[in-house]
């Protein structure tokens, strides 16, 4: 029998294999069995009520990765409260803008995190928001202020109470995703258990994963891919989730091998950095055994690499977005076709592919943007109708602005990148993608973004921003692309890049580069 949420998913694997492992962080010393983690969710729930949180309210977690976020996930789906995932990286404006929009009630937090500062940040704009009665610290304050309880002492007040849970309306709203907002003020994405579950499910069925699984990722719970497609999926599975609390090659690296893990989920920049670990030949990694890389800037070529140098036999890549629940498709980690697409869409997912300027459906093989349609589909953005109508039509195709086709076997190709980063150079369209994927083989660049440049002849060029030792010149670069891709699509300018500017979930933020340039902030190489 499916379960229709997170809780009921923990009380079957609990009836199954209650001793085995369901959570590990192996940095704190932390192991949760199946049934260890139903406690802990038990007691974590009946404070939460007994605070007064109420079902249909919001409550958010704001903390790096860490065991006590999966038990506050399911224990806030166990009393009918709807999860509000919160960017570690967020400073004091974005929180604020977050809790309010949002109307959050309730927020469990790490005390700090890297630079950022939590409890200190929500102390002082607590008084601006007027819904948040309830502060819980999964850390032992030095000097807890009246209003924060201690998740410790809470979850020993409530130990052994049993819980009444909430009976779900599958397609009742059970999560609000902000997305990055790398084009503005984050939007929240109003998720359904309906569309996550199905999207767990399909995520293991593709990837074969099973009871006993031991599944680790880089990717930061508070993202899509983070809270569903890893942690619900494991869940799901009866798989134990091996967490680390931020990506290091190293320290993943050693984790893999020393907690003989089979399923890696991450993006391409990190696949990179643990391919080119100067160690890693080192570890043992033959535990591995399947796994996903996602991005719109997934390069093939890399993938094969990973699969035979890792080793990773089962890789795939994937292709999904915050507002379709995460994942849209993905292959079978047998499939040969699984590294050069995105692979089949999910059981219950639609794609097609539309005139990026009048929406009209291509043909089979046309590039375009990409449109989805199913129960994975959110139920629109929170408090945000007019953005609603504008991204998912009366029919429920919802536009991803994501460029691809759908080639004949049905399978997603991402052949565009982003519709925004496109490059229009004097009326021909240059994907940066392609170029990108194409420089990634030249043995001294490290990592590549190419992205447009203002220009008052073409109105924009090509722009590549790159990491290498050696001393590139535009001139390098055209001669290495002269006879693979036509001419208007080699790089005009070349700057150089130490330190790229990130999205939290390792994607290259290309317009702070692109401001960069404007504000001369790049060292541009002649």
């Amino acid at each position: 029998m499916h379960a229709h949420d997170p809780y009921q998913a923990l009380l079957h694997c609990v009836a199954r294999f209650p001793d085995q492992e369901g959570l590990v962080f192996p940095e704190t010393s932390q192991r949760l069995t199946f049934a260890q983690w139903l406690h802990d969710v038990d007691a974590l729930a009946s404070a939460l009520r007994h605070a007064g949180v109420r079902p249909g309210e919001t409550v958010a977690i704001w903390a790096e990765n860490r065991i006590e976020w999966l038990v506050a996930q399911v224990a806030i789906a166990a009393i009918g409260a709807v999860l509000v995932p919160v960017n570690t990286h967020l400073r004091e404006d974005d929180v604020r803008h977050v809790l309010t929009h949002a109307r959050v009630t309730a927020i469990l937090l790490s005390e700090r995190f890297r630079a950022n500062e939590y409890r200190s940040i929500i102390e002082s704009i607590r008084p601006q928001l007027e819904h948040l009665r309830v502060v819980v610290s999964f850390d032992e304050p030095v000097s807890c202020s009246p209003g924060t309880l201690s998740y410790r002492a809470l979850l020993g007040e409530h130990s052994g109470t049993p819980v009444d849970a909430w009976k779900w309306n599958v397609r009742d709203a059970a999560s609000i995703q902000y997305t990055s907002g790398t084009t503005g003020r984050p939007k929240g994405a109003v998720l359904c258990f309906d569309g996550m579950l199905r999207n767990a499910r399909g995520t293991i069925e593709r990837l074969g994963v099973v009871a006993g699984d031991r599944w680790t990722s880089i990717i930061p719970l508070f993202h899509c891919a983070g809270c569903i497609m890893n942690s619900l999926a494991a869940l799901l599975a009866g798989a134990t989730y091996v967490g680390i609390s931020a990506f290091d090659a190293g320290r993943m690296l050693q984790l893999i091998e020393n907690e003989r893990c089979t399923v890696l989920t991450g993006v391409p920049t990190s696949y990179l950095a643990m391919l080119n670990y100067p160690g890693r030949a080192e570890y043992e990694l033959g535990s591995l055994r399947t796994g996903t890389c996602g991005g719109a800037d997934c390069d093939p070529a890399l993938l094969e690499r990973c699969a035979s140098e890792f080793p990773i036999p089962g890789l795939v890549q994937v292709y999904g977005q915050t507002e379709a629940s995460t994942l849209i498709a993905l292959d079978d980690a047998a499939s040969p076709q699984r590294l050069r697409t995105a692979g089949l869409p999910l059981n219950g997912m639609e794609v097609r592919v539309t005139d990026v300027h009048t929406r009209t459906p291509l043909s089979i093989g046309d590039v375009g943007q990409l449109e989805v349609r199913g129960p994975m589909v959110m139920l629109g953005y929170h408090e945000d109708p007019v953005e609603t109508a504008r991204t998912i039509d009366s029919d429920g195709w919802m536009q991803t602005g994501d460029l691809g086709c759908v080639r004949h076997d049905g399978r997603v190709e991402l052949v565009g990148g982003r519709l925004r980063d496109v490059i229009i150079r004097g009326g021909e369209n240059v994907y940066p993608v392609e170029v990108e994927n194409l420089l990634r083989e030249h043995p001294d660049i490290r990592e590549i973004a190419v992205f447009a440049v203002p220009d008052h002849y073409y109105g924009e060029v090509v722009a590549a921003a790159i990491e290498s030792d050696a001393l590139l010149t535009p001139a390098d670069l055209k001669q290495f692309c002269r006879g693979r891709i036509a001419g208007f699509k080699h790089p005009a300018r070349v700057f150089s890049v130490s330190e790229w500017p990130m999205t939290s979930s390792g994607k290259i933020l290309k317009r702070q580069l692109q401001v960069a340039v404007k504000e001369g902030q790049l060292k541009e190489l002649t």
